[in-house]
């Protein structure tokens, strides 16, 4: 992703967007993996804000989990997504 959407809530609509995609293919939960390098630090603390739990870590690796409930508030309050 960009650094020129980050923090302007396009990563909001995203998580929406993905959570509504596993919502209908029935998918329960989502994995992601935080791999430290010196240009995505911007993006260190992103699982945490989408409300993932960190699950592990490793020499500065993580890896996160979040479960999808079927009471899921869409975080993005701003983008308009067009169909």
């Amino acid at each position: 992703m960009s650094c020129r959407v980050l923090k302007r809530d396009m990563e909001y609509a995203m998580m929406d967007t993905l959570v509504e995609a596993c919502q209908d293919q029935g998918i329960t939960e989502i994995y992601g993996y935080y791999y430290p390098t010196a240009k995505n630090k911007m993006v260190e603390n992103f699982y945490a804000l989408q409300g993932f739990e960190k699950i592990s870590e490793d020499n500065g690796n993580t890896v996160w989990k979040f479960v999808i409930t079927d009471n899921y508030v869409n975080k993005n309050k701003v983008i308009s997504v067009n169909e």
